[in-house]
């Protein structure tokens, strides 16, 4: 089977107190048209509610929904907008999404050579998550350094995939769904405790909400799983939930010093 891969990164290779981790994450789908139709019938119906909005306030310019990006909620107004869109991606069938995650408070990174550290993750990450079948690589945009190999080239080196490509994550809303869940997952690690003032912030509601429709999932529909997911069900932590149309991934990979 042929399927396209979504693919982005948060964080950034280089030992950074104030980013102390760094993910990527890959979305799997052998179909996108019903998934894309779904997401745009919800931006729609959002966009009608904030244009009244507007309307109620004695605003009369047009309101456009820019870019879905984890890190941009941060008004509650929003939150149904990326809760509907969460749970329209967590209800897909042939949902699959994975992250490898690398916690550096733990592990020292020689910052010499982050592009190709880079794209090993990444073909890793795909040769991991992509064992059967051919893949199409569409990436978020990086700059890469000016002698350094093109990732295009690099990931078109792999025996599964068959093209890649990068876009401006403003272009692609399947990457944008990619930073909203791998977005998440960051702010989990960094949050790992629950407070009282932090649940009211609209990113832990988010965090909450993908962890509770997880949960959900793994009860309503039988599903397995694998590493410690029964331990606390948040999103942190090496587990794999699994079933015959659903698969969602976190594994914190570790590095030779």
């Amino acid at each position: 089977m042929n399927f396209f891969g979504f693919m982005d990164e948060t964080g950034i290779l280089t030992n950074s107190q104030d980013q102390p981790y760094f993910a990527l994450a890959l979305l799997r789908l052998s179909d996108t048209s019903k998934l894309l139709q779904i997401i745009t019938s919800i931006k729609a119906k959002h966009k009608g509610i904030f244009q009244a909005e507007c309307v109620k306030n004695g605003k009369n310019e047009d309101f456009e929904i820019g870019e879905l990006k984890f890190n941009s909620l941060s008004q509650n107004k929003y939150l149904p907008l990326y809760k509907d869109i969460v749970e329209a991606c967590l209800s897909y069938k042939h949902f699959y999404f994975s992250t490898i995650l690398i916690d550096k408070k733990k592990i020292p990174l020689q910052e010499n050579n982050t592009w190709k550290l880079q794209l090993s993750f990444a073909k890793e990450h795909i040769k991991q998550n992509c064992k059967n079948g051919k893949i199409a690589i569409i990436a978020d945009y990086l700059n890469k350094p000016k002698e350094a190999p093109y990732f295009e080239e690099e990931m078109n080196k792999i025996d599964q995939v068959f093209n890649a490509c990068m876009l401006e994550s403003n272009t692609s809303v399947f990457i944008q769904i990619v930073d909203i869940f791998i977005g998440a997952i960051i702010y989990r690690y960094k949050n790992p405790d629950d407070t009282k003032r932090l649940n009211k912030a609209p990113k832990m509601q988010l965090v909450h909400f993908i962890e509770n429709k997880l949960e959900e999932n793994y009860r309503t529909m039988q599903m397995s799983h694998k590493g410690n997911y029964n331990n606390n069900k948040k999103i942190q932590g090496n587990f794999t939930i699994f079933g015959n149309d659903f698969y969602f991934s976190i594994y914190e990979k570790k590095l030779k010093k």
